[in-house]
């Protein structure tokens, strides 16, 4: 808050008698200092009230009455709830916001209303309208253009609606039935959907990306265990990936499908390099690939290096590499399917290196997205800054070290970039009592931490430790059990074995606490005796065994969870709430005199606290209950009941579009979702980890506004590609 007066200020607008006096006791000089105050209050709200004229400053609570005074009707814009429960829950982060940007585009669409109106019924705008309403990628298609027609002089010739498609040409083929096919179909007279009703004279049909595009700058590509000279993953961790286009928006839409975040398709990769191919020269990019150094105005989605040296575009090959098949010459091929990389036979084995873009749903588990919010507010904390070109801190276990030599003061150890850091030896972390200690990455990067042993906490009494913005491929032990561990948008590779073991307490208090925030583990195992596990926004994937339990087979503590997926059973002490959850197995909780669980999905055999809103029961109850109602003089026997409950459970369970982590749509509820569970949340947003997406709304927004804008006898349909 910033005022042009304060106590010196004003003090130099009164008379020297009155300044000379209060030099003594300084009375006058702190009732001053209130007024200063009080006056910078005054100016913020004016200079607020200025803001508040204009929709790009104005305050978010402002923004409806602006469209009303555009004659918009209002969109939903989200709510700051979990805000507020999250900075009660972490009140040593920076904050404010600690939830992701949901998109709910209220404020562009009041801003661009004027704009879109003059536009109506466009390609361009409606693009441009659903793109800000949700935040999505958006591409538009006039379904009619995509029929077979008969071909009469009188008539309007359609010459590229043919029936007969280029057979010869590998990139047509490839989008056939996408939204970006040229072909001709029949018409299909079906109502349009995610899946068919397409073809149709009135239809448009709006193609929609929700998946989004991180980027990962300059990491070390993973060797193929079978063959480490040549043969490489992009990925990280050496799973197979696929690799997406960057987001980026353009005033053309000549390009369009080179700057929507999806999935790059080989043959379009294939036909692009191709063209710089047949004609050499600057740019030294593609539309795909190419150096963002270099071409820092338009960055593109792949670049891969060779001893830090850009590989040029004329020596990319886009190839299947499901075999591996390598290819000949000083030529690398890359499997955009896969994000596999093979080095042909005229290089030698040079360090390999990518820059490149993965598809995930939202700002889970660590990545290359904004998270100052969720950095630790700086006090008396010592920084230890790893630093690969400092030999004394290059790798984490020497900045660990020099943490040790200096006594183990209050520290956060900061990781600056993307790449891998391979520790061989064990990593200990044992602050003092009532001390805290973090290994924190910065801002819009995602350190890989590979390891060959577990990595060691030992908490002292009352002390914590925090891990934020990681990526560990290992394992985490906890033996010293009196403080808390933090995983804050952090992923710990899940396996079989478990992610986070705590040993058997050695003494028979327990004090040992876990928190888990916006990450992605494998299996808990925490003791019986154990504080408690706090759960937000985060997914648990112990496959399908045992999800969250103690370390020795019996129930675990008392687990609070909230707005997230766990995939596997669940075996605790308590539950002191379970809120918009997704547990796929059964949920055992030995005291269920306390507790709650509340709109979440529960499967069939779970003993939990008392449930309001929790499917499938709820859906179960209200069917019977509407049976009664219809005929109230003959009450349903039980197997008309059993016949209800059946019913439900068979069609009323989540489905995902993927359970194997890394793939772009993990944990994402599949599009033919039941609706009992894609608005299943108190907000009518989805159960599960990316509640706080808001997905339905922005659907439903993008309705309404399709609703004043498309052409009377048009019918949209909303088709989601991810």
């Amino acid at each position: 808050m910033t005022t042009s007066f304060d106590a010196d200020r004003l003090m130099e607008l009164l008379p020297a008698v009155y300044r000379n006096r209060d030099d003594a006791n300084g009375e006058l000089r702190a009732l001053l200092t209130v007024i200063a105050r009080e006056m910078a209050v005054v100016e913020e709200d004016l200079a607020q009230l200025y803001d508040d004229q204009f929709i790009e400053t104005c305050a978010d609570w402002v923004i409806p009455y602006i469209g009303d005074l555009l004659g918009t009707s209002p969109l939903y814009g989200g709510s700051s709830n979990a805000d507020e429960q999250l900075a009660g829950l972490f009140p040593d982060l920076k904050g404010p916001r600690f939830l992701p940007r949901t998109a709910l585009r209220s404020r562009a669409d009041a801003a661009k209303t004027i704009r879109h109106r003059k536009r109506t019924a466009t390609l361009a705008m409606l693009e441009e309208l659903a793109a800000d309403v949700t935040g999505w990628g958006a591409h538009v298609v006039e379904m009619f253009e995509h029929l077979q027609w008969t071909q009469w002089i009188r008539n309007h010739l359609r010459l590229f609606c043919h029936e007969c498609p280029d057979l010869r040409s590998d990139e047509l083929l490839e989008r056939m039935n996408g939204p970006f096919d040229t072909t001709s179909h029949l018409v299909d007279v079906r109502k349009i959907n995610q899946f068919d009703g397409w073809y149709e004279v009135r239809n448009v049909a709006f193609f929609l990306w929700r998946l989004r595009a991180y980027s990962l700058e300059r990491v070390d590509a993973r060797a193929d265990p079978s063959s480490p000279s040549n043969r490489f993953r992009a990925n990280r961790l050496g799973i197979d990936e696929p690799l997406f286009t960057r987001a980026q928006r353009s005033d053309s839409r000549g390009s369009i499908e080179a700057e929507i975040p999806g999935p790059i398709r080989q043959a379009l990769l294939r036909r692009d390099l191709r063209r710089k191919q047949v004609a050499p020269g600057p740019p030294p990019a593609t539309d795909f690939y190419g150096d963002p150094d270099l071409l820092p105005d338009f960055d593109r989605s792949l670049a891969i290096y060779l001893d830090n040296v850009l590989v040029p575009p004329e020596k990319i090959c886009a190839s299947d590499l499901t075999t591996w098949r390598p290819p000949i010459g000083k030529i690398v091929a890359v499997d955009v399917h896969t994000g596999r990389i093979a080095l042909g036979d005229g290089y030698g084995t040079p360090a390999v290196s990518v820059s490149y873009h993965y598809g995930f749903p939202s700002d889970v588990g660590g990545g290359s997205y904004a998270r100052s919010s969720w950095l630790i507010h700086r006090q008396s904390e010592k920084i230890y800054a790893v630093d690969k070109a400092n030999p004394l801190r290059d790798t984490l276990a020497k900045a660990i070290a020099e943490w040790k030599g200096d006594g183990r003061p209050p520290a956060i150890i900061t990781l600056p970039d993307d790449r891998t850091y391979v520790e061989p030896a064990p990593l200990v972390l044992d602050p003092l009592a009532n001390q805290r200690i973090a290994i924190e990455a910065l801002d819009h990067t995602q350190p890989h931490i590979q390891c060959a042993q577990p990595i060691e906490i030992r908490c002292g009494d009352g002390a914590t430790v925090t891990l934020s913005g990681l990526l560990i491929e290992g394992t985490i032990t906890v033996t010293a059990r009196a403080g808390t561990l933090r995983l804050l948008h952090t992923t710990v590779k899940p396996d079989t074995a478990a992610s986070v073991f705590v040993s058997a307490p050695a003494a028979a208090v327990d004090k040992f606490s876990l928190q888990i925030a916006f990450g992605i583990t494998g299996p808990l195992r925490v003791s019986h005796g154990a504080r408690g596990i706090t759960i937000v926004d985060s997914i648990i994937d112990g496959g399908s065994g045992t999800a969250i339990a103690a370390s020795n087979g019996v129930s675990g503590p008392a687990l609070r969870i909230e707005r997230s997926t766990v995939f596997g059973s669940v075996n605790v002490r308590e539950l002191p709430m379970a809120s918009e959850t997704i547990f796929t197995g059964i949920v055992l909780v030995e005291r269920r005199q306390q507790g709650c669980a509340r709109f979440s999905f529960l499967p069939d055999g779970s003993r939990t606290p008392r449930q309001f809103h929790c499917q499938p029961g709820f859906e179960i109850r209200t069917r019977i209950e509407a049976a009664s109602a219809r005929r109230p003089r003959i009450p349903l026997d039980a197997a008309e009941r059993k016949k209800i409950a059946d019913t439900v459970r068979t069609f009323l369970v989540p489905s995902f579009t993927s359970t194997h982590y890394p793939d772009p749509g993990y944990a994402q509820l599949h599009a033919s979702i039941p609706k009992q569970i894609s608005t299943g949340a108190e907000d009518f947003s989805e159960m599960g980890v990316y509640c706080h997406l808001k997905q339905p709304q922005r659907e439903a927004n993008l309705r309404a506004r399709l609703d004043e804008h498309l052409p009377f006898g048009l019918q949209a349909g909303l088709i989601f590609v991810t």
